[in-house]
Formats: structure tokens, C-alpha cells, sequence
């Protein structure tokens, strides 16, 4: 359900069920870190309605961790070089975070 093309020499090393928080909506899906890129790919409403981000770890210009709720340690945000923001709504934010910038730092 939750797929998107993968290139011949990228790999996935991550992958966990996220909300996604993007201008008003809210969408269920798929996050996935590969050797290249942070993907997410979910729905909206239903299976019918797919949505993809697709950001290249080169264009991750900051990552941060917050908190839902104001207590609950489970969001990331993740900024692009085009000043556009991802929430990200994850069990183990923090595993995550170490993650990302691990193989942003491996492909600068």
C-alpha cells in the first residue's frame, strides 16, 4: 500500500507508520529514510486519495524535534532549502532525528 520507486544503488534504512501535519491537513502514511532521500507516502481521508513527499537529504536545511500536545516527545520537523516545513508526527522522534542527520552528514 505504502510504496514509491526506489533508484538502483539507494537503499531504505528507516521506515514507521507517521502523521504527516502539512498546511491545515493531516495525512496518515509510510515515512521512510533511504541512503538519499526522506519519503513519505500516505493518504488522505482514504486509500483513494495518495499523497508523496519526496525530499532529498541535501535539501534538509534543519531538523527538529517538538512536542505534541505540549508533553508528548513524537515530532519532527523537518525544513527544506524552499522554506517549506514537514511535521512529522513519530514514535521515537529522538531515534529518528540521530537517524536523519547520521546519513545527511555521510552524503555532504
Amino acid at each position: 500500500m505504502y510504496s514509491f520507486p526506489v533508484e538502483a544503488d539507494e537503499h531504505i534504512l528507516k521506515k514507521d507508520l507517521v502523521n504527516l501535519e502539512l498546511d491545515g491537513e493531516t495525512f496518515s502514511g509510510a515515512l521512510y529514510l533511504t541512503t538519499e532521500r526522506l519519503v513519505f507516502v500516505g493518504f488522505l481521508l482514504d486509500i483513494t486519495h495518495k499523497y508523496m513527499e519526496d525530499v532529498p537529504l541535501a535539501h534538509i536545511s534543519e531538523i527538529t524535534r517538538g512536542k505534541s500536545l505540549f508533553i508528548i516527545p513524537n515530532v519532527l520537523n523537518v525544513c527544506t532549502i524552499k522554506d517549506k516545513t514537514l511535521k512529522f508526527v513519530v514514535n521515537g522522534s529522538k531515534e529518528w532525528f540521530t537517524e536523519i542527520n547520521k546519513q545527511i552528514s555521510l552524503i555532504i
